[in-house]
């Protein structure tokens, strides 16, 4: 190399890295094109004049999320990282809260769920003001089950089984419009269920879910204390019932198996609400989960599509791979 092209080339990184030009401004201030500009980057890049080192922060699970993207059929793996997992309900929450505000964009009907985790979101969502950094028009965002009613009168079991009221909370925080799917979430006979599946307003409500463009869930346990055992008495006998006969995990109230299928129940058949295929219609499927009891059942959900987005703790994360 001559000694015009050496300057040539340090004249170029010092102008470009140094002092942050861009490269349509270089070639302006050297009286070139801006392809020869690229060229000389590369060139200096390929020479050694330029190094690039990455240091990323201790805690960085880059290579975990990765490792995860490579051996399940995922969009992405967000991986919040804890050392305790004490700690990662609201970790795993946040993660969650930040990537549903880097996926609100203008006119997007996001689905909501129920449950401990769906409940911790949108808290977490509240107290961190996540909020006030959107700045997209027309979010929507809709129920994609029905609501259950506990047994108990605690004001915590309640909000986590109002989908309805997690959809009206994180709409107003969004600047968006919250809406209402006005049925329980399973009823006591078959006829009942097509009795109400006839309701223009439920009609309406199951529709909108069926048209979201992405959806978030909690992945639920087969255990006494999963949020549909925390129900009722019942429930939480019926849970374990459906562990026996092959249920691994819980989305949006659906049980399903190793195999990321419905799990043929009475129970499935008298839910209101999208169906898992239904679900598996929305492009984006966010799944947020922690635990080493969960392990399975996020297992089940991220190889068989159920979801294409794992937002999880880097203790699961792990133990996944």
């Amino acid at each position: 190399m001559s000694k015009n092209d050496e300057r040539f080339l340090m004249k170029v990184v010092d102008f470009y890295y140094k002092e942050e030009m861009s490269q349509e401004q270089i070639a302006k201030r050297l009286n070139v094109s801006r392809t020869t500009i690229s060229r000389a980057l590369t060139k200096a890049k390929n020479e050694g004049y330029v190094k690039i080192i990455i240091d990323f922060p201790a805690e960085n699970t880059m290579e975990l999320e990765k490792e995860l993207e490579k051996k399940y059929p995922l969009k992405e793996a967000v991986i919040a990282a804890s050392a305790d997992q004490a700690n990662s309900g609201y970790l795993v929450a946040r993660a969650a809260g930040l990537y549903l505000s880097r996926v609100m964009k203008n006119n997007i009907s996001l689905g909501v769920t129920w449950g401990y985790t769906m409940k911790q979101i949108i808290d977490t969502f509240d107290s961190e003001k996540m909020g006030r950094n959107i700045k997209a028009n027309g979010i929507r965002v809709v129920p994609l089950l029905g609501t259950a009613m506990p047994e108990t009168a605690d004001p915590g079991s309640l909000a986590l089984s109002y989908s309805n009221l997690l959809c009206s909370k994180l709409a107003e925080m969004v600047h968006g419009i919250g809406h209402n799917l006005p049925a329980p979430m399973y009823v006591k006979s078959l006829e009942m269920k097509k009795l109400l599946m006839e309701e223009p307003q439920i009609k309406r409500a199951l529709e909108r879910a069926r048209s979201c463009q992405a959806g978030v869930f909690g992945i639920g346990t087969m255990t006494s204390a999963s949020s549909i055992a925390a129900l009722d008495s019942q429930n939480s006998e019926l849970i374990l019932s459906l562990a026996r006969q092959g249920g691994i995990g819980e989305i949006a109230g659906r049980v399903y198996t190793k195999e990321g299928k419905a799990l043929e129940s009475g129970f499935d058949r008298r839910m209101i609400g999208l169906t898992l295929e239904e679900l598996k219609d929305i492009p984006i499927r966010i799944g947020a989960a922690y635990g080493t009891e969960k392990t399975e059942a996020i297992k089940a959900a991220a190889k068989t599509g159920l979801i294409n987005v794992l937002v999880t703790d880097s203790l699961t994360a792990e133990q996944l791979l």
